[in-house]
């Protein structure tokens, strides 16, 4: 299988299903209302919300990045602000979600294959790292949302 085949599969599989360690992103968000990714279930931690709208923003710097641009990442870029709890608001930003995560994946399907093992021009990793570290940025917060639901007695159907 050739690697960035090898590649766009791993990243279905950590966003939509089958992923390898347990459930993908879009399996720990399913059943979650907007009450749910408000709650603040641990002090200090973030909320479900707050690791959606995030990882809406690293899919879209990360194929910017892709594209070749070089977006400046603010803290309000970083962690948007979250909207007030409404199911319209919570369903906008599941929605720029799932458009950040098109965007991500086009960017990787469109990016020339013999670059990925290239260093990133004023950076010391390949293409491939950054490709790579996103999808593991998403499983990484997909274990949190796991984590958080937990905290709130709702288990993740697999």
């Amino acid at each position: 299988m050739a690697e960035k085949k090898r590649t766009l599969e791993l990243l279905d599989r950590a966003y939509r299903a089958k992923a390898w360690h347990g459930p993908a992103l879009l399996e720990t968000l399913d059943g979650v209302d907007a009450s749910m990714a408000a709650k603040r279930v641990v002090k200090g931690a973030h909320t479900i919300w707050e690791l959606v709208d995030h990882l809406g923003s690293w899919n879209a710097i990360v194929a910017e990045r892709l594209a070749g641009k070089t977006p400046q990442v603010t803290p309000d870029m970083n962690f948007p602000r979250t909207p007030s709890p409404t199911p319209a608001a919570w369903k906008k930003s599941l929605a720029r979600l799932a458009a950040s995560q098109r965007k991500f994946r086009a960017a990787v399907a469109k990016f020339p294959e013999s670059q990925l093992g290239r260093i990133r021009p004023g950076t010391k990793t390949s293409w491939n790292v950054l490709i790579h570290g996103q999808m593991q940025h998403q499983l990484y917060h997909a274990g949190q949302i796991a984590m958080l639901r937990r905290g709130m007695g709702q288990e993740i159907k697999q």
